[in-house]
């Protein structure tokens, strides 16, 4: 890859970026500020410098992969039976087991290889993403195409895509701890600094590459890349030194076990798969039936049925980042959700806005959105929808003072683009926000200058620790009237978020604009303006009653189901701002009113989840009744706030009844402690996040699912799932995928097993029937029970793997986490169906030797080849060879439903429709069932290879066998039931059998 720093072209500015000036930079790099690079230039330098990308990615390595099938435990169950057969000189055996070896190793390879594919492109779609400006557009990319000279924009939860010269930040922190050890975060500034020789960690001009921002935002232009970026570098000398695992600590024989146990899949893959290796490797010692009991596929059918699973789930807008979510996906019993965005469709739009005022005189505005939610369209009316249309020319001031705080304390940005399609930056309700204002003209670009948001006044720019990002208050602005001196982003702390302005119409005089929570307004507020409409400019103080009335007012907006805002003010003298500590700032504040937002719940999400929500409780439970999570008629106790929640103890919260259904105003710690009070009623919860804060949440909980959309890269990281579309329906997919994905693993997993039980009935029992030497006859060749295992038994297994859910799956409670796959009632159907199978395949030997035809005796030497005294002998083997392989075949079809019949799968569709549904499964038992004449009739292969011979009136016994075994089938699906809670020591959730009318907990 060519080295994608910045090369003589460029003046090589990585080294001195933070020395030089914004404008030379820019003038360096050919770049724009407010334009960034041309989708033409940014192609061209990614082809130039290649991708924002560090060594050390090695990608999908075959060798590995071979090795792995090589070194797989169930093929060297398989290289010792070959090991056995040349040590006592049977080459025909040896020489075939060596060619199953072979195909099953290029089979595995092969499906192993697709699966790494799917995979790693699976990751590609989840790895961090960066926002850019291209062509004056912010668009996100993936932050491998990052490329010097691009603009970019961060907040808070980001990765840092490249080593960025920082031009514009707002109380911006960055943790480099990755890179310089420090674990404290780091305030950024945007002074230009003259000495070049300074520490990594004293160029706080800049940001590195893979930190993390905590706190704030800020715009940046990229100065280096890939491994010209400082991690870049540090990687580069690593690999210098080939120092990889560290393991100088241990012992030569210490290195070699490691060694072992990587490369034999003990240590490697999901749980269920080291289980079965562990597995594998105990029967290692038990050769003698090993190729019996041992299900060769097993591994490989389980990799492939979990790589087509997150296929399509991928399909289904759900990325699946750890492969162990898929085992227990589907025994999620609680859903805990963010509403917005989530649960809601994330088009917010402000319905209402009441403009407070004492009795009489405050009033309330309202508007319909038009088609589209961003366009500005639309009038607005006084005092409900048949009121007064508003003049957006003539605005009392009561009014303008209220509008100014919900555009300008506001980071948000609507604009039309090249296309004429109105786009938007930043948060949904900030967006809403600056919709509402710009209909009424108080849109932001019209308050205070461009140059604050998209960063082109930069010389002036100064930070200051304490407080935030300051602006020299000598700019002359442009002639706007506002000009940003400091902002406090939003924190989910306070629930608040505030910026200061100077006011150039009011010399002297600085504002203070927040917008928050109403319930933390009102208690950082001390006044109101009485009379708005009249008197705008004079305030009383904010007492009790009034407080009560504001409280009352919004609780009526939540009760509409609206998202509720308050707007307030405060106003001091500009020296006061500098060096304001955000506590000394969110004070005093005179109370302006209330924005009502409405976000529409999602069609899908009727049948919904537990939520947890940072809106006001009424809200919270509005949208919980209006997509059906509680009933108007619910007691109070399901709907909570996270003060009432959280102030409970462990011991309160346990005594609850139930856990809340609701909780409003939730705060990152709240969803800790839902997490571990669920976990402490043995519930298994998936928990929804995006921001920085939920990362503890989602590491937390069993299932940690982040937003793809609005989700901090460190949300994304913390998780096992990412959702690409952020929508609570994709979660709902997720989880029946799951289920789906659990309860075909028990299909095949009963299927395999249930035939090597067979089999290992079969040579076992059949060590009782000795010839005239005293030696035993094998009912079947070491070969033929090979031809079942390998050719005949993996396709339908991978075809059980690929049956569809059950109707009413979503409909039965999860299944049981702790058990795992190998439940006690997988088990008992294992030996149920395993023995029957295998006494079968006895009786079908045992007429033919004895009740057949022409019945004999067993000859001698007929386990080390063909004779004619083995004729007989061959036969019966025939007749086994065709019962085992039909009965296992028709057995994969009895596996599409654990408790119904299999002429009876779905009521009222015919069983053959059903069957031939999963086209998969069906050529695959029609066409195993078809290759098992070829070891009984093709020439040398029938008596050379499997020691066999061609039957004729045998089949009449193989029909009946099978029809036996059917029968059996269908009586062991109707007692099954009623066995099990007989047998079972405890109550066990049968697969797939509990049914029910009412929806389980999840749905």
């Amino acid at each position: 890859m060519a080295d994608p720093g910045m090369t003589s072209a460029f003046g090589r500015p990585a080294i001195t970026a933070h020395t030089l000036s914004i404008p030379r930079l820019l003038d360096v790099l050919s770049t724009s500020a407010t334009e960034g690079l041309t989708k033409d230039a940014a192609a061209a330098r990614l082809t130039e410098y290649g991708e924002n990308s560090i060594g050390g990615d090695e990608g999908i390595s075959l060798l590995r992969l071979l090795v792995s099938q090589l070194a797989n435990a169930l093929t060297l169950v398989l290289l010792a039976a070959l090991g056995l057969s040349f040590g006592v000189q049977d080459w025909v055996e040896g020489g075939v087991i060596a060619g199953v070896i072979t195909v099953n190793t290029v089979i595995g390879f092969v499906q192993e290889y697709k699966a790494e594919r799917t995979m790693d492109s699976l990751r590609q779609l989840s790895s961090p993403t960066a926002v850019v400006i291209r062509d004056g557009q912010p668009v996100i990319v993936p932050s491998k195409h990052v490329v010097p000279g691009d603009v970019v924009q961060i907040k808070a939860g980001d990765v840092i895509p490249a080593d960025l010269r920082l031009f514009v930040i707002s109380n911006l922190e960055v943790s480099e701890q990755l890179l310089t050890g420090e674990s404290v975060p780091v305030a950024k500034s945007t002074e230009t600094f003259k000495e070049t020789d300074i520490p990594l960690g004293d160029r706080i001009n800049l940001c590195y590459s893979s930190t993390i921002v905590t706190q704030g935002r800020g715009s940046g232009i990229v100065v280096a890349t890939g491994m010209s970026a400082q991690i870049g570098r540090i990687a580069d000398a690593m690999n210098s030194k080939n120092n990889k695992d560290d393991k100088s600590g241990m012992s030569f024989f210490g290195r070699v076990k490691d060694t072992i146990l990587n490369y034999s899949g003990v240590r490697t893959g999901t749980p269920l798969q080291r289980k079965l290796t562990k597995l594998a490797y105990v029967l290692f010692f038990a050769i003698a039936v090993a190729v019996g009991i041992v299900p060769e596929s097993l591994i490989v059918v389980l990799t492939l049925t979990m790589s087509l699973g997150t296929r399509r789930m991928a399909k289904q807008n759900v990325i699946v980042r750890k492969l162990d979510a898929l085992e227990n996906l589907g025994g999620v019993t609680d859903i805990c959700s963010d509403k917005t965005g989530t649960l809601t469709l994330g088009k917010m739009s402000v319905r209402k806005m009441w403009i407070a005022g004492a009795p009489g005189e405050g009033y309330e505005l309202s508007t319909q959105t038009a088609s589209n939610a961003l366009e500005p369209v639309g009038t607005v009316h006084k005092g409900g929808d048949g009121g007064p249309v508003i003049n957006p020319n003539d605005l009392d001031e009561g009014l303008a003072q209220t509008l100014r705080v919900a555009s300008l304390c506001n980071v948000a940005t609507i604009q039309q683009n090249d296309a004429g399609v109105w786009v938007s930056t930043g948060d949904p309700t900030e967006v809403a926000l600056q919709v509402f204002a710009t209909k009424l003209g108080m849109g932001r670009p019209t308050l205070t200058p461009d140059e604050d948001e998209a960063a082109t006044v930069i010389e002036e720019t100064v930070y200051d620790e304490k407080g935030g990002s300051t602006v020299n208050e000598e700019d002359k602005n442009g002639g706007f009237r506002f000009q940003l001196q400091v902002e406090f982003p939003f924190s989910s702390e306070t629930k608040k978020m505030s910026t200061i302005y100077l006011d150039h119409d009011n010399p002297g005089s600085s504002i203070c604009l927040t917008k928050g929570a109403v319930e933390r307004l009102l208690e950082g507020s001390t006044s109101y303006v009485p009379s708005p409409a009249t008197a705008p400019s004079v305030i009383a103080p904010l007492t009790d009653e009034v407080r009560q009335a504001l409280l009352a007012k919004a609780e009526e907006l939540a009760s509409q189901g609206l998202r509720v805002i308050g707007l307030a003010q405060r106003i001091f003298a500009p020296t006061e701002v500098a060096g304001i500590a955000r506590e000394a700032a969110e004070r005093d504040f005179t109370f302006l009113g209330l924005a009502g937002i409405f976000d529409p719940p999602r069609p899908e999400t009727l049948s919904a989840v537990r939520a947890l929500t940072g809106d006001h409780l009424t809200t919270a439970k509005a949208i919980a009744e209006s997509v059906e999570i509680i009933t108007r008629d619910a007691p109070a106790s399901v709907v909570m706030t996270a003060t009432q929640f959280d102030r409970m103890t462990d011991a309160e919260i346990d005594a609850l009844p139930e856990l809340p259904l609701v909780i409003a105003r939730c705060a990152p710690e709240t969803k800790v402690r839902m997490i571990k009070a669920g976990k402490r009623r043995g519930r298994h919860m998936a928990m929804t996040g995006d921001g920085v804060n939920d990362s503890p949440a989602l590491k937390l909980a069993p299932i940690g699912i982040a937003m793809g959309l609005a989700g901090s890269d460190v949300a994304k990281d913390a998780s096992d799932l990412v959702l690409t579309d952020d929508n609570f329906d994709s979660i709902r997919s997720a989880v029946a995928e799951g289920r789906r994905l659990f309860l075909n693993i028990q299909r095949f997993s009963l299927h395999l097993l249930s035939t090597n039980v067979a089999l290992v009935v079969l040579l076992v029992a059949g060590l009782g029937f000795k010839d005239k030497d005293g030696s035993s006859v094998f009912p079947l060749s070491p070969l033929a029970i090979l031809w079942v295992n390998m050719i005949t038994g993996t396709p339908p297994s991978l075809g059980l793997g690929t049956e569809k859910a059950p109707l009413d799956l979503m409909k039965k409670p999860p299944h049981s986490v702790k058990d795992g796959v190998f439940t006690w009632a997988l088990i008992l159907d294992t030996f149920a169906y395993g023995i029957v199978i295998g006494i079968t395949c006895l009786i079908s030997f045992v007429i033919v030797m004895y009740a057949g035809v022409e019945p004999g005796d067993l000859a001698t030497r007929c386990n080390r080849g063909f004779s004619e005294q083995c004729t007989l002998v061959a036969r019966a083997r025939s007749t086994v060879f065709a019962t085992l392989i039909v009965e296992f075949m028709l057995y994969a079809w009895v596996l599409k439903s654990f408790d119904r019949s299999v002429f009876r799968l779905e009521p009222g569709i015919p069983f053959y429709k059903t069957l031939y549904e999963n086209k998969v499964l069906f050529w695959s038992v029609i066409l195993a069932c078809a290759s098992s004449v070829l070891p009984i009739y093709v020439p040398v292969l029938n008596e050379v290879v499997f020691y066999q011979h061609a039957i004729g009136w045998e089949w009449g016994v193989i029909v009946a066998m099978t029809l036996a075994f059917i029968l059996w089938c269908d009586i062991w699906k109707i007692v099954r039931k009623s066995v099990f809670k007989v047998v079972l020591p405890s109550p066990q959730k049968v697969i797939a059998s509990t049914t029910s009318s009412e929806s389980s907990s999840i749905v």
